[in-house]
């Protein structure tokens, strides 16, 4: 497949002419456009690129630069003879590298990989109890995840284990962000714990690990002590971080750790009668014609393809939200956060007419006009508004992909009301002290990692070139959802979403077997 030709950025362009500038001199043919490249790609979240698709440059010529170096060496870009890095992301791939392969050889990490509701929470909880009852103290075994929301999802799900499996002897539940847990420092590079000053802990165990990038998961092996296990959970064919690598599906991609790879495949959430799990099961094995079989058949009634050309449905909006509404109109906290987790509408795009932003604009008007009416209330807020935290903010315990609801307190001011951590707990926060935020009504997907929802509304939008458009990004919308999926797309579109596949962003697999 010929690659895509990438359209110019304005940091591409000033790294170029930034390396060109400290080359000195006449600098050799093609460097100015493999830097271009190399710099595009790795905004994209390739940390390895590839130069079978990259400008034709001769790498001999190349490497007499001044700007340009083989494995380690201290020079901007480096070059194999198959691939390109920026300095940063080749040592963070280095680094990595060499804690994996120590721990290969000391047996001190364990990857577990599996879908919604196939047993990771409770195969971790019997680890717990069992590195308990070995004698590790719970105070020795930390928990972890990306994101806030994901911290809290991991708390209540090993609670909940705990109680179903009716285990009672003391272990950990609380979990904390990774940033938090590694102890980020304000305006500083690095963290408080490192190679140098480890983590006080015998076992780590982090969870939702896909969305981790190729920087937080190099500090995060470095600050675990070396004999100190480290257990890391996802689920390999989710969407990679945002930022820079997909290192958590690159892991569980070769054979490099089949040793320490536990793969779980079957799910007890979905049943062979549930729509859901056979369209993610579909999704998995690249079979576009039972994709289409599920989404058509009336034996699977909670799945729905929508390629009607009108667009989103504002009466089917306002049922999906009638149970929220009322929940709203009682005061009750847990009916109206139940009532609202009912339904979510996701799109893979921020801008554009079926972008986030466009939507979240929609659906305001409508929900505005059937929500109380508060006195003294100002645009944007009203009583009823969703409200999802973009920037995290330690000081008042808030981070990226929190979701609080605007809702009057008892002296009858607006409030945003965030879930506490203990259930059937919330905290008020007034909006003036609220960090960088946005309606919430719709999200996009890659916000709605470690998130479930009763239904969801999948937006695929028609465009002719949308690079987040992948098998990914389809798989994490469709599990996103617990009962029900709407999906309003075309053929086409799912067609090209299902086949289009993430190749490997870096060189991880080869330099463990190497």
């Amino acid at each position: 497949m010929p690659e895509i030709a990438l359209p110019l950025h304005p940091l591409d362009e000033q790294l170029a002419r930034l390396l060109k500038r400290l080359e000195g001199g006449a600098s050799p043919r093609g460097l100015t456009a493999l830097v271009r490249h190399v710099s595009a790609r790795t905004r994209e979240g390739v940390i390895a690129v590839p130069l079978a698709a990259a400008p034709a440059v001769d790498v001999e010529v190349l490497i007499a630069s001044a700007v340009v170096g083989r494995e380690g060496d201290y020079k901007p870009l480096i070059l194999s003879d198959t691939h390109a890095w920026l300095y940063r992301y080749w040592s963070y791939e280095q680094r990595l590298a060499t804690c994996i392969q120590t721990r290969m050889h000391d047996d001190t990490l364990l990857i577990i990989s599996g879908g919604p509701g196939t047993g990771k929470t409770t195969q971790v909880t019997g680890m717990l109890a069992d590195f308990i009852a070995g004698g590790i103290a719970p105070q020795r075994i930390l928990l972890a995840a990306p994101t806030g929301k994901a911290a809290m999802r991991m708390q209540e799900s090993i609670r909940d284990t705990r109680q179903r499996e009716n285990i009672t002897c003391p272990m950990p539940e609380q979990a904390s962000t990774l940033h938090r847990l590694l102890g980020f420092m304000p305006n500083r590079v690095g963290f408080r714990h490192h190679a140098h000053n480890p983590l006080p802990a015998d076992v780590v165990i982090v969870d939702e690990a896909s969305m981790i990038d190729i920087s937080m998961m190099t500090h995060l092996f470095e600050a675990v002590p070396p004999r100190a296990k480290l257990i890391l959970l996802g689920d390999k064919d989710q969407l990679a971080s945002v930022e820079t690598g997909s290192i958590f599906r690159d892991l569980c991609s070769g054979n490099a750790l089949a040793k320490q790879m536990l793969l779980l495949q079957t799910s007890y959430r979905f049943t062979d009668t549930d729509g859901i799990g056979q369209l993610a099961q579909a999704i998995r094995a690249d079979d576009e014609i039972r994709l289409l079989e599920v989404l058509a058949s009336p034996a699977f009634p909670d799945v729905i393809l929508d390629e009607s050309p009108t667009g989103l449905d504002a009466e089917w909006v306002r049922a999906g939200w009638q149970a929220y509404v009322a929940a709203v109109k009682t005061g009750e906290m847990d009916a109206i956060f139940t009532a609202f987790n009912a339904l979510r509408i996701l799109t893979p795009l921020r801008q554009g007419r079926q972008g986030v932003e466009s939507l979240n604009a929609w659906v305001d008007g409508m929900m505005q006009r059937l929500l109380p009416l508060h006195e003294g209330a100002q645009r944007p807020w009203y009583v009823g508004r969703p409200v999802m935290v973009t920037q995290n903010d330690y000081r008042q315990n808030l981070f990226n992909g929190d979701i609080g609801i605007v809702l009057p307190n008892e002296a009858g001011e607006l409030r945003v009301w965030f879930p506490a951590g203990a259930a059937g707990e919330y905290r008020a926060v007034a909006p003036i002290r609220l960090p960088a935020h946005e309606t919430a009504w719709a999200m996009t997907i890659h916000k709605s990692q470690g998130s479930e929802f009763t239904r969801v509304l999948l937006i695929l939008p028609e465009a002719e070139d949308l690079p987040l458009l992948g098998r990914e990004l389809l798989y994490t919308a469709v599990t996103r959802a617990k009962q029900g999926i709407h999906i309003l797309a075309s053929r086409a579109m799912l067609a090209k979403a299902l086949h289009t596949v993430t190749p490997p962003s870096s060189q991880l697999q080869e330099r463990l077997l190497a």
